[in-house]
């Protein structure tokens, strides 16, 4: 009954405990469960997923069960006629409760509410009154590959992740597939992948140099980015492709070493992209190089963090 309402996922799961988005394939599922209980639980979130409806009712009310947690926060955004309305915060590692949201707006109105991006979520128990699924078509598919900061950590407003925040600002639709401490996989991959995006953003790299030891031992991490973007040109042949080169971290100001490496990375990483004719993007212009706009003041962004890689992709895409 509800499966229509729930969007940016690649499909939804009805069984008799709820509503089940995913984000993956089940080949990809699988895979990731094979790699480890971390990447298991980080493919099963729910990163970007919401659901989207119009309705008369005055007042929405579900209840979710999470689990799988990449971190532990729990949070909810409501949206109103496109007006970011509320965001509910649930206690640290909520596994289940039901969320009751009276809305502002009266008549008929378009609610969209977005769920955690942090943990997986099963939907169930829906009251929200006489409404009826979007039929208002998108501007366009887009997808997003990365890792956590793809996923959206540490973002507490799931919707202020920054593949959402571009999502909405084109009207597009949206699969978001970060995995927390994901690297370029090629076996991540799947040529059945019945998604047919129009662009492709892809954000992999701090966590395929952050362990690096020396210059040596780039050259292997470039070989694996390489055979990623050959295969995911044939499987996708006629996506726009953005490479998202590194953002800023606070190592690469304290880390001489480092720094040097995260250069050559992004210089090579560059070259790589305009090899196979997609677009690079320089990933130190899309926040400021300061620690306040990261959640864990190092690496992860915080929703301010995102606001600004958001704002600064969408001007580089020429929206």
């Amino acid at each position: 009954m509800y499966t229509g309402i729930f969007k940016n996922a690649y499909k939804v799961i009805k069984t008799e405990e709820g509503y089940f988005p995913v984000r993956f394939t089940d080949k990809q599922l699988e895979y990731y469960k094979n790699l480890s209980k971390a990447t298991e639980d980080r493919s099963l979130c729910t990163a970007g997923i919401c659901m989207d409806f119009y309705t008369d009712a005055e007042c929405i009310t579900f209840s979710y069960r999470a689990d799988h947690f990449s971190r532990r926060y729990v949070g909810f955004d409501f949206y109103e006629n496109g007006i970011f309305k509320r965001h509910i915060e649930e206690a640290l590692d909520t596994k289940q409760s039901t969320l009751t949201y009276p809305l502002t707006e009266k008549g008929i109105k378009r609610v969209t509410v977005y769920v955690p991006n942090l943990s997986r979520i099963r939907v169930y128990d829906l009251d929200i009154g006489n409404f009826q699924c979007i039929k208002e078509q998108p501007s366009q598919k887009l997808l997003f590959l990365g890792d956590s900061i793809t996923q959206g950590m540490v973002a507490l407003s799931p919707s202020l992740a920054f593949p959402t925040q571009v999502a909405r600002a084109l009207n597009a639709q949206s699969l978001n597939r970060g995995v927390g401490s994901a690297k370029f996989d090629v076996d991540s991959l799947d040529e059945q992948d019945k998604y047919d995006p129009d662009s492709i953003f892809i954000a992999y790299g701090i966590n395929d140099i952050y362990q690096l030891k020396d210059m040596a031992d780039l050259e292997n991490v470039l070989k694996t980015a390489d055979k990623y973007l050959y295969k995911l040109k044939n499987i996708y042949k006629h996506a726009k492709v953005y490479i998202i080169t590194p953002i800023w971290c606070l190592r690469y100001d304290e880390d001489q070493s480092f720094k040097e490496m995260f250069d050559e990375y992004q210089k090579e990483l560059t070259t790589l992209a305009k090899k196979y004719g997609f677009i690079p993007v320089n990933g130190l212009a899309l926040m400021p190089h300061d620690t306040k706009y990261h959640q864990d003041h190092t690496v992860h962004p915080a929703d301010s963090g995102f606001n600004h890689i958001a704002e600064n992709l969408l001007k580089i895409i020429g929206r």
